[in-house]
Order: C-alpha cells, then structure tokens, then sequence
C-alpha cells in the first residue's frame, strides 16, 4: 500500500480547548497552542482571554513609557550641554574683553607709550618731553584772551552754566555766539603729567590741530592726549593750549 493513498489520509480534528481543526500529526493547536499529547481543560467561552490581550496591552504601555523617558533624559542631557556650553562661550567672551580693555590703573613707562601709538600723537618720546610730569597744570586760551586752568581733576566744557547733575567736575563755561559749543561738549584732564581729551558726542564736533600734523576730527568718548601748544577747535571757538 502506498503512503500516499488519499483513503489513509487522516482528517483534522478540532481543539480540546479552541476547537479550531487540527491536523492529526500536528503535536499543538496552532490558534491557542493547545497540547494534543497533554491537554489543558477546555476553554470557558464565557471568560475570553482578556488577561493576555492586557499583559501585552501593559508590555506595550510600559514599553512605550520606558521609550517617552528615555527620550526626555536624553533632551535634558542635551539642554544640559547646549547651557553650559553657551555659558562658557559666555564666560570665555566676558574674560576676553576685560583682558583686552583698558586697565583702570594708569600706564606707565613703555606700557604708556604703546597705549598711545597710533593717535594724534605717535612719536611720543620725542615730543612729548616738553610734558614734564612735575608740569600738572595747563591752561586753555580762547581767542579772545579768555584763560582756563586744567589739572587733574576732571574738567568739562560746555556752554551749560553748571556741570551735569551727579557728575563731580571742574566746570568751564564755554559760549559761542553761533551757539555750536553744546551743554557739555568735550571732557578733559590730566593723566601722567599729559593733558587728555574726550568729545562728549557733541553737535558740531572737536578738532586737534597739532604743531606740523594735519588736523584730527575727534571720535566721541575716544580719549586723546594733546601736546602743548596744540589748537582744539570747538566748534566756533578755538583754543590753544599751554
């Protein structure tokens, strides 16, 4: 007899448990994986399997809790390092401009010299020797014979009859009758036995004419030192300084 006779062929048989049809030879049901050497008890009809459908339901929920977590450590760890690395370029820049800014204790010697190259006037050791650091005191000369004493103590200019409220200041009332000298025009002083300038951003500006050099158009709030003999133009008004 042969082994493929189609009357030797065995029909399938349903489950204990499901009742799905089974192939004989078939060791587990294939829907519920029900033995067919040991079966389970017959499944209730009235009580389906829920609590596998709410296992995987809760593997599922967990799994994807655990990934919603995993998503925000690694959100946090990288605001974490987009902050500090911002507050270190912060950091980094902040300590860059106070090295590379001015020092608030006057300079001195070479340091002084190399501070000042470059402005109106370069060649500082030659001619500057007629600015003795004993020489404290200087004066301003209008054109029309007016005198006005600078020394160290800060001193403004300006056609205001007063010095700008909070500000301590040797005041120097200054008028033209174009009225181009504005409230406060310019600021000035004595550092290391040389008289400095500043335009305090006035309307019609400040000008440096040196002895032998082309005249200079002062930036606002840029500090200038000036030689003795030297004219600064405020806007109508001159002024030589001695």
């Amino acid at each position: 007899m042969s082994l493929f006779e189609r009357d030797d062929v065995a029909p399938p048989e349903p489950c204990s448990r499901c009742g799905e049809l089974v192939v004989r030879t078939s060791l587990f049901c294939p829907k519920c994986g029900q033995s067919r050497v040991n079966p389970l008890p017959k499944l209730d009809e009235s009580e389906p399997e829920e609590p596998a459908e709410e296992t995987e339901s809760s593997g599922s929920d967990v799994q994807e809790d655990s990934e919603e977590q995993q998503k925000r450590s690694t959100l946090s760890r990288t605001t974490d390092w987009i902050i500090k690395s911002i507050s270190r370029v912060g950091q980094g820049s902040q300590s860059d401009d106070v090295a590379e800014g001015p020092s608030e204790e006057p300079a001195t010697g070479e340091a002084l010299e190399e501070a000042r190259a470059g402005g109106p006037t370069s060649s500082w050791p030659s001619r500057l020797q007629q600015s003795s650091r004993a020489q404290t005191r200087f004066v301003l000369v209008a054109a029309d014979g007016g005198q006005f004493t600078v020394g160290e103590t800060l001193s403004g200019v300006g056609s205001a009859e007063a010095p700008p409220e909070g500000e301590e200041m040797w005041w120097i009332c200054l008028t033209a009758p174009d009225n181009s000298i504005d409230p406060i025009h310019l600021r000035c002083g004595v550092e290391d036995g040389l008289f400095w300038i500043e335009d305090a951003n006035s309307i019609m500006g400040t000008v440096i004419s040196e002895p032998g050099r082309a005249p200079l158009q002062c930036i606002p709030f840029e500090r200038y030192f000036v030689v003795r003999g030297s004219d600064l133009q405020l806007g109508s008004v001159l002024l030589t300084l001695q």
